[in-house]
């Protein structure tokens, strides 16, 4: 019996330590490198919003400050990774971010038929496809101040904004906002994503710097009219065709009052998107998963054949 006992014994402490080291193999790649949910290049020198737009005059607004070039979304067992990557990110007035330009409002489309089609608060002078509304809107800038919203909250809602954060990455041109992944889920294939770009402007309505029909030290060029045209300056959007950017936010009509109108952009509409399994970490953590159900397989048939594990009683 006693013996008996001792064979029971090892084979749950075989199981136990397979299973212990499963776990930690599995968190430990998590954590390593972070699963890539989407991602797209954006058009370089598209900094332009409809394709007007030009620069405040100041010297601090450099050329490629609002140009984003690439965007993606990342996740691992903690944070879902928003990163913006830019053609240049300053930081001349010490925001405590580590950039001082870039406001960055990015609108998930998470339930086909659900969510809204406004900004949430008037700032961006813009709204979105009726058949895509939003159901998550992340807000980031230099200066503090992230928040997550849903599409339930209202003008007066001050978002979520714990364990929300905003830095640059060590390329110096590339800004993640890393958002508690219980917030909001996650990332699905079918997630659609408006993003918009604007700059950063304590004084400027939901913090858009404004654009003017001419340029002043502090307010961008090229628009028509300050209750119509939008204050984005670059938007993910592929290049070229009835969804590009020029399109896009050219779309407003003063005469008439009429905003311009977004599409967002998904998994199915760029062929920059990265297929699921070339996402990094995806094909690790496969096999790292086949590799222990394979030394799992062969540590049951070590087990039977020693004779630890005790046949029903007939």
């Amino acid at each position: 019996m006693q013996r008996t006992g001792l064979r029971v014994v090892s084979c749950a402490t075989v199981v136990i330590i397979s299973v212990v080291a499963f776990v930690g193999l599995w968190v430990g790649v998590a954590q390593a490198e972070p699963i890539v949910a989407f991602e797209m290049k954006d058009p370089v020198g598209d900094d332009y919003g409809p394709g007007t737009y030009t620069y405040p005059t100041h010297k601090a607004f450099l050329p490629g400050l609002f140009d984003l070039t690439n965007f993606r979304v990342s996740y691992d067992v903690e944070y879902v990774y928003f990163d913006a990557t830019f053609c240049e990110v300053t930081n001349p007035w010490n925001a405590p971010e580590g950039f001082s330009h870039q406001l960055i409002n990015i609108y998930i489309d998470t339930t086909k038929g659900a969510g809204r089609t406004d900004t949430l608060r008037k700032g961006a002078m813009v709204a979105f496809d009726k058949r895509y509304g939003w159901d998550i809107f992340i807000k980031a800038l230099g200066w503090g101040g992230c928040r997550a919203f849903t599409s339930q909250d209202d003008e007066e809602s001050k978002g979520i904004s714990d364990g929300l954060e905003a830095s640059v990455l060590p390329d110096g041109n590339t800004v993640r906002v890393k958002v508690p992944l219980p917030i909001i889920g996650q990332p699905e294939a079918h997630w659609r994503y408006y993003v918009l770009i604007g700059s950063q402007d304590a004084f400027g309505e939901e913090d858009f710097r404004p654009v003017m029909e001419e340029p002043t030290p502090w307010t961008f060029g090229g628009g028509s009219n300050l209750e119509v045209n939008p204050n984005v300056i670059d938007m993910l959007a592929p290049e070229g065709g009835k969804f590009s950017q020029e399109r896009l936010l050219g779309s407003y009509d003063v005469q008439k009052g009429i905003l311009a109108v977004l599409m967002p952009v998904s998994a199915g509409t760029t062929r920059q998107t990265l297929a699921f399994l070339q996402a990094p970490g995806v094909l690790t953590t496969a096999a790292v998963v086949l590799g222990l159900l394979l030394v799992g397989g062969g540590v049951l048939v070590w087990v039977k054949r020693k004779g630890f594990i005790i046949p029903p009683k007939s």
